[in-house]
């Protein structure tokens, strides 16, 4: 194995793993497109029971409210089951990234024998950077989407979970703190059982309490936030400059 051959290899490594982090951020688009449709339904679904949903001309039709239940949850499970196949193309682009890196690290105990430690922490292999600062971006890069896709599930999760039509209920602190996953409302900022006024014992509309859940996770989904834009647009410009601008 020559040193150019080292690099050509770096090159397509950073090349395939680009490419996959691409196909996630389409994929995110997607599945926010299923997930607001989703919540939207559910929302519905939280409306049903109540007697000012139905005007009283239509009270002569008794198994209205079932067929239109039914068709709802129809379309919610339809829905949810679009909503877990982008995840799993989703896992997919992150399985692929996994193999990148590990094939990075594979690349450089290759080129430790080949060449000695000299060439893999000393000389740079771009513009500017050793192959062992290469292989730090990687890996940091590679981490904040190994956060992001633990939480991608969380909220796929919850979502297939709130799947059921919603029953009014006495929201206590307990319930309240465990409503959507911890990690969920830590990423996104959301309010503690402390500063809700659930969280002191009041009745929480279901609707309501549907709706503000609704949005933390449509939000935590659309921010991806663990990925972090200016480490991502630091990434990018780094392949840029340090190897893809040498093509």
């Amino acid at each position: 194995m020559s040193k150019a051959t080292v690099e050509r290899k770096v090159i397509g490594i950073l090349y395939d793993f680009q490419k996959a982090r691409k196909v996630w951020g389409d994929l995110v688009s997607d599945g926010l497109t299923q997930a607001n449709a989703l919540v939207n339904v559910q929302l519905q679904q939280g409306y049903v029971d109540s007697a000012a949903y139905w005007p009283p001309a239509l009270s002569q039709f008794t198994d209205l409210k079932d067929r239109f239940e039914s068709k709802l949850q129809k379309k919610a499970d339809a829905l949810a089951m679009d909503f877990e196949t982008t995840f799993t193309k989703m896992s997919a682009q992150y399985a692929k990234m996994k193999l990148q890196t590990s094939q990075f690290e594979y690349l450089i105990e290759e080129a430790t024998e080949s060449f000695g430690e000299a060439f893999v922490f000393k000389e740079p292999l771009g513009a500017t950077c050793t192959l062992e600062q290469i292989w730090i971006q990687l890996e940091s890069i590679f981490g904040l989407y190994t956060q992001q896709i633990t939480l991608n599930r969380e909220i796929l999760d919850e979502l297939i979970a709130r799947n059921q039509h919603s029953q009014p209920q006495f929201v206590t602190s307990s319930t309240a703190s465990t409503s959507s996953p911890p990690s969920i409302h830590k990423a996104q900022g959301a309010k503690t059982a402390l500063s809700d006024p659930s969280a002191i014992g009041m009745v929480v509309p279901p609707a309501r309490r549907d709706k503000d859940q609704g949005m933390i996770l449509l939000s935590a989904w659309l921010n991806q936030p663990h990925l972090k834009t200016d480490a991502l647009l630091t990434f990018d410009e780094f392949c840029q400059v340090e190897l893809f601008g040498n093509e």
